[in-house]
């Protein structure tokens, strides 16, 4: 009896959804988290920061950390309840209806595409750096950032075991970096104690804690640190255990990350030169140089040149592992019919069972968009401008559960929050609301003069206005077009079942790694190829 597909309650043919590879366990999940964090980015980012809002503002670090502890708690319970691939836009789908969930997935995946093009934009600016040469055009420095890309891309492509070699090596060197670098530099030449880097004003006029410079640096904070704890939860139907896993594995990244970003911070602010010379020092070459005025000036140029082929190593492979994520959300919004060229994008590799064509067209679009950088601060506001529609999508399943929660729809997974998962969500959504706005503030010190400071606005509302237009093609006739378009996924239990079944439920074998599995819509059970030409119901 062949189940390749069946019909649902509205007379519409469902493609049965075939498994992705199992295979990642807590350890690897949170290696994957550590690689998209990046922690090793707080050498260079710091020393931004500091140039922007003076010696106080790796604080900005502290802050946004205590933000993103706050939603991966809430995300905790969203992952253990729905652990389904594409996260955020999985969990909107069933909080808030599949057209919620389609304008999430949009967003996030904006997001990330804007991010990627920035990291590899900024890679190539450490790579000249490395090998001794001048800051490269801006011809130059696109083509070398597209070739990142590609190779990212790539690596995606190979077995598992390499992608997961280069995820080794990324934490090995954040690790390694993190805490031998900020050692050496406390230990050895730190220029002013720690009172010194605590309540100093900014450069800006109004510098403050909760104005001003500190708001500047949490904007930038907010762009290029932490980004990637919720990984995971995008790879939760390819993880063991995942309702248990996914929520220990962002806790963890999170903390030890974050841990690591902020000692790292800290230590460039004992030992930067003071923030004038750091601005001056950055305007041609800016995280490269950020690596020359600190780690050179203390350390020597050897120093400083093996911490930027740690943050090339580090950088490469997040670039490596964010466009796998967001070729999860491309196929989970594709096996749910609301991408044009759906059938082509859903498609699994055989034996691996990797969503191939989703990963070309993230691959495409990763390789595009370096073109539109045209100089340091065209880079600087596409990596500000993937802040707001990330914020958003991170906020819009917030929002659902607290409504749900409201109406007393709520059943929580193994991971819960108990009585605490209401105030907690409501605090986190204000807080993501108010990093979004922030991030969007029209500033000249990060993004440029006149029309420049309004850029990162502006890409939200073209990205929002292109999202609406794909929507309504997704929803149109009445949605019949896209799979269980109602409120609630009728096909989400089976989905779960089969995503995660490590057993047929039949024959009681247990099947192997990668093994195609089937969903029997009659039977309601997660059969083997064997059993599904078998089993008579």
């Amino acid at each position: 009896m062949s189940n390749s597909t069946f019909e649902n309650r509205d007379g519409v043919p469902v493609t049965d959804v075939r498994t992705l590879r199992h295979g990642f366990g807590l350890r690897a999940a949170t290696g994957v988290s550590l690689t998209g964090i990046r922690p090793i980015v707080g050498f260079g980012g710091t020393a931004l920061l500091i140039s922007y809002a003076g010696l106080n503002a790796w604080t900005a670090l502290v802050a946004l950390l205590a933000i993103l502890l706050l939603v991966a708690a809430v995300f905790g319970t969203l992952a253990s309840r729905w652990p389904v691939e594409g996260s955020v836009q999985g969990w909107a789908r069933q909080l808030v209806g599949a057209r919620g969930g389609f304008f999430t997935g949009w967003l996030y995946l904006c997001s990330y595409a804007l991010f990627m093009a920035s990291l590899a934009y900024f890679d190539v600016q450490r790579i000249f750096y490395l090998l001794g040469l001048s800051t490269p055009g801006v011809l130059l420095a696109n083509v070398s950032a597209a070739l990142i890309v590609l190779l990212a891309t790539l690596v995606n492509f190979l077995p598992r075991a390499w992608g997961m070699a280069l995820v080794v090596a990324a934490v090995v060197a954040s690790f390694v970096g993190c805490i031998g670098y900020s050692v050496v530099l406390i230990a050895g030449h730190a220029t002013r104690g720690i009172a010194d880097v605590i309540g100093q004003s900014g450069s800006q006029s109004t510098g403050g804690w909760f104005t001003g410079s500190f708001l500047v640096a949490l904007a930038w904070a907010s762009a290029f640190a932490f980004r990637g704890f919720e990984l995971p939860a995008d790879m939760s139907e390819e993880i063991d255990d995942a309702r248990r896993a996914v929520p220990r594995a962002m806790f963890t990244t999170l903390i030890v990350g974050g841990v690591l970003t902020i000692v790292s911070g800290l230590a460039i602010a004992l030992v930067v030169p003071a923030a004038p010379a750091v601005t001056a020092d950055l305007a041609g070459n800016p995280y490269a140089a950020s690596v020359g005025t600190t780690i050179e000036a203390a350390m020597g140029t050897g120093a400083a040149k093996l911490m930027a082929l740690l943050i090339v190593i580090a950088t490469f492979a997040a670039v490596s592992v964010f466009q796998m994520a967001a070729s999860r959300t491309v196929w989970t919004m594709a096996r749910d019919r609301e991408l044009p060229a759906s059938a082509w994008l859903v498609q699994l590799s055989e034996p691996r069972r990797t969503p191939r064509n989703a990963l070309i067209a993230v691959g495409v679009v990763g390789v595009v968009l370096p073109f539109v950088i045209s100089n340091v601060k065209a880079a600087y506001i596409l990596q500000g401008a993937s802040v707001a529609p990330l914020m958003i999508a991170f906020l819009i399943p917030l929002l659902g559960r607290l409504t749900g929660r409201a109406r007393n729809t709520w059943q929580s997974g193994p991971f819960s929050l108990g009585g605490w998962a209401t105030p907690l969500a409501a605090l986190a959504a204000l807080a993501l609301f108010g990093l979004g706005v922030n991030a969007l503030w029209p500033r000249e010190v990060l993004f440029g003069k006149g029309s420049s400071a309004w850029m990162p606005a502006i890409l939200l509302v073209v990205i929002a206005v292109v999202g609406l237009a794909m929507m309504a093609w997704a929803f149109r006739e009445n949605s019949v077009h896209v799979r269980n378009h109602g409120h609630v996924d009728r096909d989400l239990h089976e989905r779960i079942l089969l995503g995660h079944s490590g057993t047929c439920n039949v024959c009681h074998r247990g099947l192997a790694e990668g093994e195609e599995v089937f969903w029997n819509p009659e039977a309601h059970v997660t059969i083997c190829v064997t059993c599904d030409e078998d089993v008579v119901v």
